[in-house]
């Protein structure tokens, strides 16, 4: 079976925490999680990574970054590696320029038309105590309508809430929020787009920072098993018609025919199913421990306050 690597886009202005969240997400999930382990063969990356995940359980925060940040990395459950994905976090920048003067802006444009998945990172206690913060806001809508529009099948997207240990005020997290609302409104739609909200900490009480990433694969890799499953019934019924018809009689009139028998036919669904049937008993356990993780991961990590988005689930 081909292995399923799937591009993550993560957006963010600066200072709303992507550098802070990566180093603590791989941190969290290079660890045996109910046998999921995070992987990368890039051995510099993972030790700046694992380095600056340390220092945030210490309160260490890393100093806001301008430079792109690109993470290729595996899921592993057991030995096994199921899926592939290329993070890329783009810069503030790349938000608020225009394609005409940032190149970087125009690839991010193109980046998103073809993402498998969107991770929109908000710092909550601004968008609670600057108004400045909305505008930013409405771009990041402008942009994933842009991208939802490309996309032929709905596009998993979360909403990270990032330093919700700043915000403990209720009517902070109701203004966070409302300030949001068109991000949310677009999530909860359910049609283009298939979201759920999450509020991030990564100091050194860490809460939430493996929702995202585990939500937008555990979202394409059930995504996957569909289909896989749905090709399965597909080349059962070829299989159970093609017996029908595959007879000495079939074969002789084939060959006076000059066409590919029923038999030969046979043959080839036959050994589709056979396909099938392995691919589907490699992603279904995977498939289904890897919701289990992701709803444990998930509880009590939903957003406080304001008017909750209705979380499409998988």
């Amino acid at each position: 079976m081909d292995l399923m690597n799937l591009r993550v886009v993560a957006l963010g202005h600066s200072s709303a925490g992507k550098s802070s969240y990566l180093a603590a997400m791989f941190t969290h999930l290079a660890s045996d999680r109910k046998g999921f382990r995070l992987v990368t063969a890039d051995r510099r990356i993972a030790d700046e990574l694992t380095s600056t995940g340390r220092r945030l359980g210490k309160g260490v925060y890393p100093p806001p970054s301008s430079r792109r940040t690109e993470l290729t990395a595996g899921l592993r459950y057991g030995r096994s590696e199921i899926l592939g994905f290329a993070w890329t976090d783009y810069r503030g920048g790349a938000l608020t320029s225009s394609a005409a003067d940032d190149p970087e802006t125009a690839q991010l444009l193109e980046r998103l038309t073809h993402a498998d998945a969107v991770v929109v990172f908000a710092d909550a206690h601004r968008l609670a105590t600057d108004p400045d913060s909305h505008e930013e806001v409405r771009r990041t809508v402008v942009l994933l309508h842009r991208a939802v529009d490309g996309q032929q099948t709905p596009l998993p997207v979360v909403l990270a809430y990032t330093k919700a240990d700043l915000v403990r005020d209720p009517a902070d997290w109701a203004r966070a929020r409302a300030a949001m609302g068109p991000l949310e409104e677009l999530v909860a739609e359910g049609g283009r787009v298939r979201g759920t909200a999450v509020a991030v900490s990564c100091g050194p009480s860490p809460r939430g920072v493996a929702v995202p990433v585990l939500w937008c694969l555990s979202t394409l890799l059930s995504h996957q098993e569909r289909q896989v499953a749905g090709h399965l019934e597909t080349a059962k019924g070829f299989v159970k018609d093609l017996r029908k018809e595959a007879n000495g009689v079939d074969s002789l009139v084939s060959w006076f025919k000059g066409v590919e028998s029923a038999a030969n036919r046979l043959k080839y669904w036959e050994e589709e199913l056979r396909e099938r049937k392995e691919e589907l008993a490699v992603l279904s356990r995977p498939a289904r421990r890897l919701a289990k993780l992701l709803d444990r991961e998930q509880r009590g990590t939903a957003p406080p306050a304001g008017a909750p988005a209705r979380a499409v689930r998988r």
